[in-house]
């Protein structure tokens, strides 16, 4: 691709990250100069093409943004989904307090475009406080007077994802699966390139702007969606129902641990139904969604 088939400078806020890093290759491909906004200023520092970036101070993001046409947004504080609020690592200040501040220095670096990926299963008025934060985040972005697209997808996975991928390596270990409720959530599973495609799609000048959510081409529980990865790679094991009296407590309990394997917030989050309308993508967006288990095969098998 020459010079001028550039697209012009796009940075990518959490562009290390699981989805983020799809989104900076999804990008490059599209014929974007990108930036990759991280929060470790230490690797900034020493690679071209990286800025420092902290969500959490606002004087280091003005800077980071510098002389992008287009600001990505697909940052997640460390460890997520647990939440450490005595270290400021939780959605408010990621995604709703973080989107703000985000959205300010974008807009004061002259920004044309801002993309937010956000998350399925946010309303209007959300009563949970990780749907509260992102919804926040939301009317930042829409208030902007920026063009903006918001991307919410349900459940991602792929070679880097730390929830199918985690499960498997546990299962290395475990004779059983033990899922709260018994996996009985539904989701619509997403491969990561998918997601990363849209924002590409999404960065273009002339990209429909508004919400846009984005699952998979199929519906399925959770027990199904582990179910079928752990058979594709020779791990099947009987699944036990945890049960609501049981999963609480535990959860409670770990949440004082070190690295906690579980907290009472992000058991709920666990426990929500992540599927996604798309009605509204399809009509707006040329992209084929991968099949399931098409995904899967692409990066389980070998």
């Amino acid at each position: 691709m020459t010079a001028r088939d550039k697209r012009g400078t796009a940075a990518v806020v959490g562009g290390r990250g699981f989805i983020g890093g799809a989104c900076v290759e999804a990008l490059r491909d599209a014929g974007w100069d990108v930036v990759v906004v991280t929060h470790n200023a230490r690797l900034a520092a020493r690679h071209d093409g990286y800025r420092w970036g902290d969500m959490l101070d606002p004087t280091t993001l003005g800077p980071a943004v510098e002389g992008a046409d287009v600001v990505v947004q697909s940052a997640n504080f460390p460890n997520y989904p647990f939440e450490k609020p005595q270290h400021r690592h939780s959605y408010l200040e990621y995604d709703g307090l973080g989107t703000e501040r985000l959205v300010r220095a974008a807009r004061a670096a002259g920004a044309r475009r801002y993309v937010y990926v956000a998350g399925v299963g946010v309303t209007e008025n959300p009563t949970k406080p990780y749907f509260r934060a992102i919804r926040r985040g939301e009317l930042a972005v829409a208030d902007s007077g920026m063009a903006h697209v918001v991307v919410r997808p349900a459940f991602v996975y792929g070679p880097r994802d730390n929830g199918i991928n985690r499960i498997i390596r546990a299962c290395r270990y475990l004779p059983v699966l033990p899922l709260p409720q018994g996996g009985r959530q539904n989701h619509q599973p997403v491969h990561v390139d998918d997601v990363g495609r849209l924002v590409a799609q999404a960065a273009a000048a002339d990209a429909p702007e508004g919400t846009f959510e984005i699952g998979g081409p199929e519906r399925m529980t959770m027990r199904a969606m582990l179910s079928t990865a752990l058979r594709l790679v020779g791990r099947g094991r009987p699944i036990v129902d945890v049960a609501d009296r049981v999963a609480r407590p535990g959860a409670r309990l770990m949440a004082r641990l070190p690295g906690p394997l579980i907290t009472p917030d992000a058991l709920d989050f666990m426990l929500e139904d992540f599927v996604a309308d798309l009605e509204p993508l399809t009509k707006h967006y040329d992209l084929r969604l991968t099949p399931f288990l098409d995904g899967l095969r692409s990066y389980l098998v070998r």
